[in-house]
């Protein structure tokens, strides 16, 4: 198992983010929830952004634990995050 997650087909092509670079494939296991943290290092984003993104509902979490106090956020969710806010921009002749 390796920790290349590979996010479903889109129109453009397979999606792959490979999270540990410099680890062979062989010896990491797959991914498939984050950390706050983590997913704001795989977004370019701050910890806080995450939580507004959560808290606005623009991103789903996962809780985990009896009192759901840990929260992680699903691969597929911050693909599916990434494929929304993705504009196409038109020239502006075609305007």
């Amino acid at each position: 198992m390796t920790s290349v997650v590979n996010f479903p087909q889109t129109r453009r092509g397979e999606r792959v983010i490979d999270v540990e670079p410099g680890i062979p494939m062989s010896q990491r296991p797959v991914r498939l929830l984050y950390s706050v943290i983590e997913a704001g290092e795989l977004l370019s984003v701050s910890k806080q952004t995450i939580y507004n993104l959560i808290d606005q509902g623009d991103l789903p979490k996962v809780m985990i634990g009896r009192t759901g106090k840990t929260i992680r956020i699903a691969a597929s969710d911050l693909q599916a995050y990434i494929d929304n806010q993705r504009v196409e921009v038109q020239p502006s002749w075609a305007i």
